[in-house]
């Protein structure tokens, strides 16, 4: 089994954002995989375990000098080799013309299921994977807790209002993944080794201008007020305090 693992790096949690123009300044940003994907990865790495085959990563982005880390850290848990393609102006909120180059370089390998995280943790979009699976014109499950495959189809459950669906799809066919599909492995030290020594292939893309949608502006969310302090000398005094300020200051009661 061929499995295809699409891998989005995005800014580390921890990055501070600074707003300058209307627009976030990305100098200084540290990046990190998109977390849902590592249990994409993860998923894949059974897949293969159960039925052989081989694991590729793919990713979209900008050259970064602690890309290749990032990545070898997922050769490590079992992945076998890395398709990067590098775009000068890559921007991760273009899921469209992302998902347009993604599907591309999807046709040359012909693998058997794409899987992914069901969305990145920068833009929130849930829009990439769903386009790659409509230009490859294959099936798409979202937000999959448990896959299995019989070595024919694919069985995704997935969770909805008052219950689990479960959803049959032939092969290929791209799935997305939620953070309950499983547990990610830790590498041990002997596959952090092997890990330097898997194919990390680097291929220019050509860059381009268009976007989904135009970003009007970015701000950050307005500081919060300090608090006030109720007067009165006892609890009920307090209440009474509390409910008239509600009442006539607030209006929302």
């Amino acid at each position: 089994m061929n499995i295809a693992v699409m891998i989005k790096l995005v800014p580390n949690t921890e990055t501070k954002f600074v707003i300058e123009n209307g627009k976030v300044n990305e100098t200084g940003f540290k990046y990190f995989i998109n977390p849902y994907d590592e249990f994409a990865v993860e998923q894949g790495v059974q897949f293969k375990e159960s039925f052989g085959g081989k694991v590729t990563l793919i990713t979209l982005f900008k050259e970064s000098p602690e890309a290749e880390r990032e990545l070898r850290k997922m050769l490590a848990i079992g992945a076998d080799e890395v398709i990067y393609l590098k775009q000068e102006n890559y921007r991760g909120d273009r899921p469209r013309a992302n998902a347009n180059i993604l599907a591309e370089t999807l046709k040359e390998l012909s693998p058997d299921v794409i899987i992914g995280g069901v969305q990145g943790i920068d833009y929130y979009q849930m829009a990439t994977l769903p386009i790659i699976a409509q230009r490859l014109g294959v099936p798409h499950v979202a937000s999959a807790t448990k896959l299995e495959c019989n070595g024919k189809e694919l069985i995704a459950h997935r969770q909805v209002e008052g219950g689990v669906q479960i959803m049959k799809t032939p092969m290929p066919a791209v799935i997305t993944c939620q953070k309950d599909m499983n547990i990610v492995r830790r590498a041990a030290l002997k596959d952090i080794m092997a890990s330097k020594r898997k194919p990390i292939e680097y291929r220019d893309v050509s860059s381009t201008e268009s976007i989904d949608m135009e970003n009007i502006e970015d701000s950050l969310p307005p500081a919060r007020g300090g608090g006030r302090m109720i007067e009165g000398e006892t609890a009920e005094q307090k209440v009474d305090e509390l409910i008239r300020l509600l009442r006539e200051e607030a209006k929302i009661i």
